[in-house]
């Protein structure tokens, strides 16, 4: 029996494996047509399907992704909304064909059941532990410089 983790685990999945050949596609496809989005190349919040899709645009055949893993994913569902966090580890291949880490991301998605379907209604991406961010002090991380 597939259960509501289930289920929405398999979405992001789904998606995953089609942005890793380059095909933003399988977000789109999630997202409801009020999502609303952010990740750390945005300088502000992203609201609309029509949106996402001009801003997915520009990523369309150029990234590729030979294998990912989803850690520690956590779905907490209520009623007809649904709560997924993890985190998000790419590699790639590199030209001697060892693999290579690539982007560490988090991720945190609300999902919106209608008529029996998950929807994204909301995505937010940052990177894990960003090597910029390893030795900053909490006095320093409200400080801008430069």
């Amino acid at each position: 029996m597939t259960t509501e983790l289930d289920e929405i685990l398999a979405l992001e999945r789904a998606a995953l494996d089609r942005w890793g050949h380059g095909d933003p596609g399988g977000f789109l496809d999630l997202y409801d047509a009020d999502v609303s989005y952010f990740d750390p190349l945005t300088p502000r919040r992203i609201d609309g399907h029509a949106a996402m899709a001009a801003y997915y645009a520009p990523f369309a055949g150029k990234i590729h992704i030979d294998r990912y893993e989803m850690l520690d994913p956590q779905v907490v569902v209520s009623g007809d909304l649904a709560y997924l966090s993890y985190n998000l580890v790419n590699y790639t291949t590199t030209p001697d064909g060892s693999e290579a880490v690539g982007s560490r991301w988090n991720s945190t998605v609300v999902y919106r059941r209608r008529r029996g379907t998950w929807k994204t209604i909301h995505s937010h991406w940052s990177f894990m532990q960003h090597e910029a961010f390893r030795t900053m002090t909490p006095e320093a991380s409200e400080r801008q410089e430069g």
